[in-house]
């Protein structure tokens, strides 16, 4: 049920934000956003026209947009799909907002990584990655 009333410092500030991947804390996060999606199939009923939705599953996917002030998930990655298997990996990620009404955070088990860049450079720009994720699990930590 959601407030009827609010203050302007209740709103969460992504300014608060940390993710944690493994037991490492990443400082250089800029972005995050991770998601469930339900998955349904049409079921359809005799003498109704329309037709109803059954959940079968759900997909976990989500993307974090980094800093480039290291080489992390390279060493995360590159070895073990160079020898055809992903590491184990959770990723923490969590809203402390001082002003808030409290804390928002998720764990995320199973997570595999779309994909590597493997070097992206731009003149006179600050460095960035994005990295896509899929994760198995989802458990919320904290709820506000």
């Amino acid at each position: 049920m959601g407030n009827t009333t609010m203050s302007a410092d209740q709103v969460v500030s992504g300014t608060y934000g940390a993710v944690w991947v493994g037991e490492n804390k990443l400082a250089n996060v800029k972005k995050f956003k991770a998601e469930k999606k339900a998955i349904y199939e049409d079921v359809d009923i005799s003498e109704q026209l329309g037709h109803s939705r059954k959940l079968v599953g759900y997909e976990i996917t989500g993307t974090m947009t980094l800093s480039k002030v290291d080489s992390f998930f390279a060493k995360l990655l590159d070895a073990d799909w160079n020898a055809g298997k992903n590491p184990d990996v959770t990723i923490i990620a969590r809203t402390a907002d001082p002003s808030a009404n409290g804390k928002e955070g998720i764990s995320l088990t199973g997570v595999t990584f779309d994909s590597l860049t493997l070097l992206d450079f731009e003149i006179k720009k600050l460095g960035e990655e994005e990295m896509s994720f899929a994760a198995t699990t989802s458990k919320y930590t904290d709820l506000i």
